[in-house]
């Protein structure tokens, strides 16, 4: 005790760094578990803030990302306007039966294709072109002298609507009025491939069926295309279009007169040639001469020979074309915005500049795309 009291300070400062040792080794017993629990969670966040970095690094080039899909969408917007001029152009609507087809009723249908038939068998026969059923040869009295030929029946490929006319619906008139109409004008593009040196036969002139209605009366003017299908251009979609198949029996100047003056909407989707060609001999007289080395007259130096030229005539042949005519083309931009998800997070002067500079503003007046645009 002595010593204590002759060393007090010394004393106070033992005892004072006990107690802050005591104080301190508590105060750590009691946190430790706390640091570990921090050094966990810093370690986790240091892991986590790795995985952002990689994943946020995907994104480090969004800018430029952005701006490459903005000049492909305006390299897109250029294509799809050349798309809709070229496929304007194949439509026609200027010319085109279907676009400018005013509506009608049935009956007004049934009147246009019952003045057609007076009218193209009129012009057929001021053309001289021969029809199916004045094909053959008419029958002959007294010495020879052809008789009156019978007046032609005919019916473009409307046989069965000749005095006949059924119920038809609204719509199904309204594409046996257009069919008349293009029939109308491949008559009228046969006549003028029409030549004074040589006749023109019209065998057939074959259409699809207008609807159920008219396939059940169509007869034998219907058009099967079988495998010929494949052969046309609505198939690959977004595109509608009527089926003919036109059959003549002419010269080739007749064919390639035909195919000239067909322009859109007119599309020749196959044509084949049924071909007779007569083959004839010509006999001639060689009177070239070898001369004799023994002498001799003329006439015995003369070895004439007899040479056979072939001559080749073009006889008539069979042309047969199956012709698409088109009456609607879609690129079927509207069903962008038959789903939701793909534009109602879009952004909106993006897509009204796209529609715009691809020659599509008409769209911008769809429903759809004004909600799009005003919300």
């Amino acid at each position: 005790m002595k010593i204590i009291k002759d060393n007090i300070v010394l004393s106070l400062f033992c005892i004072t760094a006990l107690v802050a040792f005591i104080i301190l080794f508590i105060y750590k017993v009691g946190i430790s578990e706390e640091i570990d629990k921090k050094k966990t969670e810093i370690q986790r966040a240091i892991r986590l803030q790795k995985e952002y970095v990689e994943e946020l690094s995907i994104y480090s080039n969004l800018t430029n990302d952005f701006t490459r899909a903005q000049n492909e969408l305006k390299h897109l917007a250029t294509i799809e306007k050349q798309q809709t001029l070229f496929w304007k152009k194949i439509l026609n609507p200027r010319e085109n039966h279907m676009v400018k087809w005013k509506d009608s009723s049935a009956e007004s249908v049934n009147a246009d294709i019952t003045r057609l038939f007076s009218s193209l068998r009129a012009r057929c026969h001021s053309k001289e072109i021969e029809l199916p059923s004045t094909a053959n040869k008419s029958p002959t009295i007294g010495f020879g002298s052809a008789s009156r030929k019978p007046e032609n029946n005919y019916g473009f490929g409307f046989s069965s609507y000749d005095g006949f006319w059924p119920s038809f619906t609204r719509e199904e008139a309204k594409i046996l009025g257009v069919q008349a109409k293009i029939i109308k004008e491949i008559v009228e593009i046969l006549s003028q491939s029409v030549s004074d040196s040589s006749s023109l036969t019209l065998v057939e002139i074959l259409r699809e069926g207008a609807g159920e209605v008219d396939r059940k009366h169509i007869k034998d003017d219907l058009l099967s295309l079988g495998a010929q299908r494949k052969l046309l251009l609505r198939n690959g979609g977004g595109i509608k279009s009527l089926a003919f198949k036109v059959s003549i029996n002419g010269q080739s100047s007749h064919a390639r007169t035909f195919i000239n003056l067909l322009k859109p909407p007119f599309m020749l989707r196959n044509f084949t040639v049924k071909r007779e060609i007569k083959i004839e001999q010509e006999t001639e007289k060689n009177l070239d001469f070898i001369p004799n080395p023994f002498g001799g007259s003329v006439e015995e130096q003369s070895v004439p020979k007899s040479q056979a030229k072939p001559i080749v005539r073009d006889t008539s042949s069979e042309f047969v074309f199956l012709i698409e005519y088109i009456t609607e083309i879609s690129n079927d931009l509207q069903a962008l915005f038959e789903d939701k998800s793909i534009w109602e997070n879009a952004d909106k002067v993006v897509i009204s500049d796209f529609l715009t500079s691809s020659g599509n503003s008409e769209i911008l007046e769809d429903a759809k795309v004004k909600i799009l645009l005003d919300e």
